[in-house]
């Protein structure tokens, strides 16, 4: 991490009227120096956090930019840090590069600010990592997730176990200097310690199961018969005409997948073949695929139509479903003439009360678990090294009046490396350079 480093800070995937270069390391200032010109400077003393307005000369140009001089430590990297922000588009942004390049810098390596904040004390492992997580957020619950990151959420835990178990480790410390002073002293006091240690590890693995819901989506499955209004719900669900409607049974032979937010969780939603008996080839692979995305699916919403009974069909749907979650939609409300029991009623097409369909899928999803203010761990790195530190604990609680303080303390400082992992207090270079080489470049 040595050398002053340059990069793009902003993405020219699109078209922005503003990007931001970014320098940091000892020669950023006297790069900046150089390169950049402001009749606000006197004497090339730029005061640090103000924002100059002035010119930099290109080889083909002069860009009229901004430039910011933040000085260490107090910038993102702890280091001295140039920002110069120029005018939108690759080409312009691209020549401040090279010339910085020109002048003594080196490219950035991806996620190399990030981890000079890191390594420079900025931040910890976790907080780095949820700044990518914000970057990387494509609903509103990655998002919170990744603030809370960023912000200590999830540290403030995690450093509150490591103390705790320093503490214990010490204490064992001194059982094995002074042995003779300390062969009294009862084992209660460290079992109960490191019993509730787990328990709060036990419970940040369980709010961990939310983490496909907040990263992937939910996976929720349209099901019925044919003709019964799944693909009109599907439209109404989404708000758009992504099915093909039409009051000929087994339109749909193949599944549909659409992808909508639905009060800040991911819902993904399949719109399934119609099961029945067929002897169409291409609808009974269509009819397979529907069983094989039950399967797959958290949340099943089973359609059917008050319009018509019951059918022995339907009855080897509820089979198929009795694992799953389930909210059963009867549709065609307004020519109903076969009630169905614990259903909703709706009309699919046009949607009416599709509300009340959306608002049982947020329940069923957890929605408001999700947006609470418990911390839910999401990163599967932090969640394999929850599980190796309760692991190792329930281990050692379990043999701690077997063995003497020593093997103890073997156990319990595995267990604190560990949660060490997820703050980086006790990482290694090179596996924090894996995790920042899944950053951009700029960051």
């Amino acid at each position: 991490m040595s050398g002053t480093i340059v990069a793009l800070s902003t993405s020219t995937a699109t078209m922005a009227g503003i990007n931001i270069v970014r320098m940091s390391g000892e020669k950023a200032k006297s790069i900046a120096d150089q390169i950049f010109e402001s009749k606000s400077i006197k004497n090339k003393v730029m005061s640090p956090n103000h924002m100059y307005l002035g010119n930099i000369k290109t080889d083909k140009f002069t860009e009229k930019a901004f430039c910011v001089y933040y000085k260490k430590p107090k910038s993102y990297t702890g280091e001295d840090v140039i920002e110069f922000h120029c005018h939108g588009g690759a080409l312009v942004a691209n020549a401040i590069v090279e010339l910085c390049l020109e002048k003594g810098c080196r490219p950035a390596q991806a996620g190399e600010f990030t981890q000079r904040a890191f390594f420079n004390g900025k931040l910890d492992l976790s907080q780095a990592e949820g700044i990518m997580e914000i970057i990387s957020a494509t609903n509103q619950s990655q998002l919170i997730q990744g603030y809370k990151l960023m912000h200590g959420e999830v540290s403030k835990g995690i450093y509150d176990m490591e103390q705790r178990l320093l503490r214990l480790m010490a204490n064992l410390e001194v059982r094995l200097d002074y042995p003779e002073e300390t062969e009294d002293e009862p084992d209660l006091e460290y079992q109960e310690e490191i019993k509730d240690i787990i328990q709060r590890i036990k419970i940040l693995l369980k709010n961990a199961k939310y983490a496909k819901t907040i990263n992937e989506g939910v996976d929720v499955a349209i099901v019925g018969l044919p003709n019964v209004g799944k693909s009109s719900l599907l439209n109404g669900l989404i708000m758009q005409d992504r099915a093909i409607v039409t009051d000929i049974a087994g339109t749909t032979r193949d599944v549909i997948s659409h992808t909508i937010e639905l009060d800040g969780i991911k819902i993904n939603i399949l719109d399934t073949a119609g099961i029945r008996e067929s002897r169409d080839k291409i609808e009974r692979m269509g009819i397979e695929r529907t069983k094989e995305s039950i399967k797959a699916a958290e949340i099943v919403i089973f359609v059917t139509d008050l319009s018509q009974p019951e059918t022995k069909e339907e009855r080897e749907i509820e089979k198929l479903i009795k694992d799953k979650k389930v909210i059963r939609v009867a549709n065609k409300k307004d020519i109903e003439k076969y009630p169905r029991k614990q259903s909703l009623y709706i009309k699919a097409n046009p949607p009416r009360d599709i509300q009340a369909v959306k608002e049982e899928l947020l329940r069923l999803a957890e929605r408001d678990k999700i947006f609470s203010n418990e911390i839910i761990f999401t990163n599967q790195r932090h969640i394999h090294c929850l599980k190796k530190a309760k692991e190792l604990l329930e281990n050692t609680l379990e043999e701690f009046s077997l063995v003497g303080a020593e093997c103890n303390l073997v156990g319990l400082r595995e267990a604190y490396g560990w949660l060490a992992k997820i703050t980086g207090h006790d990482i290694s270079e090179s596996v924090a350079k894996e995790v920042f080489s899944t950053f951009c470049v700029g960051k």
